[in-house]
């Protein structure tokens, strides 16, 4: 691939977004016509795809589609979602960190290979492809994560930025095929090793496929044929005969985003050598400005990254000795607000009201802003949730991975006036939580369902009708029934010989098969909004159904289920209930009726039947009285696997 120079190049820019900045000039070659994509503020309306590693943003592109981030998933692994009441459009990719290395190693791409091609590179050759003093001053400790970084990708002239070096002029330089990509297919091997292979990974395609046909993927299969002649191309790479030219005030500013690129990869559960490569980082690129901001201490900042693992383990213990040291400051206000959130000790609409209080109370609080957004979400608060989600949409000092999250919250709900005034700071007693009616419409025939009027005594666990197990076959041999894997619930695909056209949107499941395509988009759709409150991203499992009962047992406690908008939030929940018992347990419909959705039956083997949906209305509806989902389900999955 020929190289290919601008007049204006990316370089990394204020609050971890990348800016333009001159290279030096060269009279006998034109400059193409400059990238627009490269702009400062992201809009929902144009194409912006980007690639998530749990919920930090490695790669994003403007201009349409990505590259070589399609080799970390199959066809299989599409996120499919309603974008109106009878359309179906692929919104992106989701996998996990194992299933993505093992589709990088089917086609030669390794962590072990991008370390030997790091390697290749000669030290005084590394640094004439550096950007700035901060990069040229730790190149000789950067390792192939940071040396193929490509961090910004344009599918205009199919090259990769770089966040470290100059991958431009150093892909432009060699003389290998396809470059750009096979570079940035070392730099995704390295950065999915970093971390736990259970971490989801997702490729966001929703704002490149809104003029497609429904039925239109944009999964194609990418070819890394040339991997063999990369090392010695690596070895004999020329020295950059145009470095770019940056002011100082910039190299500051970029020396900034590469600490907090480096911080943002930062976790207790990486390996010792990659801990100690990272802070051996972050320890050269920190200067003697004291940092500033409601996070801005080390412990706090730990805390946070904690936090975004997931990892809720001693944060309580923690908050309060720093709190008995430091006072009640904003930071530790704010992750005390968070973990509470995470744990499900505090209704969502209580955190929404601290985050709104923290993010009035200081100026430039990000991090806030956005959890705020997440809660009122969750909370059911649209409105208030687009509010606080435009304002770190139009905040250019936010990292990517937040701008990127609020312009998927605005995408997600509707726009209405009530969602350019801040919600109210003051505490408000609310008996009946409200939720909002506007995804409904995507589900029709099921959203349009009368909600029950009441759940009295054990009406919603006896079946409508006269049902006998069928009597046990003595003569079928037993066999082992291999242990299910749990799918990430975001992408689940439809069950075997189903296909999208099997239900309309706007149609009654009549029949078991129905049944399942329409609990299997139920439980996509919700996926996605627990990713957006909670950044959790759930899968078929237990772990689950405890995460849907603490959001029940917060969000909805003394809501009534003749509420048309919470009986329609409870028929999700129990869609995807009822998707873990077919995954996982290998549980069937027996009876969709026309009757409402509460009183539909699956048979769970060996011989158990159940109404997954009228299990969940019964949870709200009863309280304390009945019996926790996660009981629920461990007992039918402890009966089904004594009959193995």
């Amino acid at each position: 691939m020929g190289r290919e120079d601008d007049e204006r190049v990316t370089k990394l820019g204020e609050g971890g977004r990348f800016t333009l900045g001159k290279r030096a000039p060269d009279p006998a070659r034109p400059s193409p016509p400059e990238n627009r994509f490269l702009s400062n503020e992201p809009n929902p309306l144009h194409v912006m795809t980007s690639l998530r590693v749990g919920d930090r943003v490695v790669t994003r592109c403007g201009d349409g589609l990505l590259a070589a981030e399609y080799a970390l998933f199959d066809a299989t692994q599409t996120v499919l979602r309603a974008t109106d009441p009878v359309t179906i459009r692929e919104a992106g990719y989701m996998t996990t960190a194992r299933e993505a290395l093992g589709h990088l190693a089917a086609v030669g791409v390794t962590p072990e290979f991008a370390a030997e091609a790091a390697a290749a590179i000669a030290p005084a050759t590394l640094a004439t492809y550096a950007r700035g003093s901060a990069a040229r001053a730790v190149v000789s400790r950067l390792g192939a994560h940071e040396i193929f970084d490509g961090a910004i990708y344009s599918a205009v002239t199919q090259h990769y930025e770089g966040a470290w070096l100059d991958l431009r002029s150093l892909s432009g330089s060699l003389t290998v095929p396809s470059a750009p990509v096979i570079l940035q297919a070392l730099h995704l091997a390295v950065a999915l090793a970093e971390v736990p292979h259970g971490t989801p990974i997702m490729l966001s395609t929703a704002t490149a496929t809104r003029d497609k046909r429904p039925s239109e993927r944009t999964h194609f299969r990418v070819i890394l044929n040339a991997t063999r002649g990369l090392v010695r191309a690596l070895q004999h790479l020329p020295p950059n005969q145009r470095p770019i030219e940056i002011d100082p005030a910039s190299d500051r500013r970029l020396r900034e985003v590469l600490l907090s690129r480096v911080r943002e990869r930062m976790s207790p559960d990486g390996e010792p050598k990659v801990r100690a490569h990272l802070s051996a980082l972050e320890k050269m690129l920190e200067t003697n400005h004291t940092q500033i901001g409601p996070l801005a201490d080390p412990e706090l900042r730990a805390i946070e990254r904690q936090l975004a693992n997931g990892n809720l383990v001693g944060v309580v213990e923690r908050l309060d000795a720093l709190e008995e040291a430091q006072g009640p400051a904003s930071g530790i206000r704010y992750l005390r607000a968070r973990a509470a959130l995470l744990q499900g000790e505090e209704p969502p609409r209580a955190v929404a009201q601290t985050m709104s209080k923290l993010a009035q109370e200081e100026n430039g609080f990000h991090e806030a802003v956005l959890v705020a957004a997440r809660a009122w979400l969750a909370a059911g608060e649209d409105a208030h949730a687009r509010y606080f989600a435009r304002r770190v949409a139009e905040n250019s000092t936010a990292p990517d991975n937040e701008r990127l999250d609020a312009l998927e919250i605005l995408d997600a709900t509707p726009g209405t006036n009530q969602s350019q005034i801040p919600p109210p700071m003051e505490m408000s007693v609310q008996t009946a939580p409200r939720t909002a009616l506007a995804r409904v419409r995507r589900f029709p025939s099921l959203g349009d369902q009368p909600p029950p009027h009441d759940v009295p005594g054990n009406t919603l666990s006896l079946p409508p009708s006269p049902w006998r197990a069928p009597p046990p076959v003595e003569s079928r041999p037993k066999r082992a029934t291999p242990r299910y894997v749990p799918e990430l619930a975001e992408s689940l695909s439809l069950p075997f010989g189903a296909t999208e056209s099997v239900l309309a949107l706007n149609e009654v499941p009549t029949t078991p098969l129905k049944a399942r395509v329409a609990m299997t988009r139920l439980a996509r759709d919700l996926a996605r909004d627990y990713r957006l409150w909670y950044t959790k991203s759930l899968r078929c499992d237990v772990l689950a159904v405890d995460a849907m009962q603490q959001h029940l047992t917060r969000r909805f406690a003394g809501a009534s289920i003749a509420d048309p908008a919470v009986a329609w939030e409870l028929r999700r929940h129990g869609a995807f209930l009822s998707e873990i018992l077919a995954r996982a347990l290998g549980s069937e419909w027996v009876d969709v009726g026309p009757s409402e959705p509460g009183y539909w039956a699956m048979l769970i083997p060996p011989t158990s039947r159940s109404w997954p949906i009228g299990r969940v209305y019964r949870f709200v509806a009863l309280g304390h009285r009945e019996r926790d989902l996660v009981s629920y389900y461990l007992d039918h999955e402890a009966r089904a696997r004594s009959s193995e």
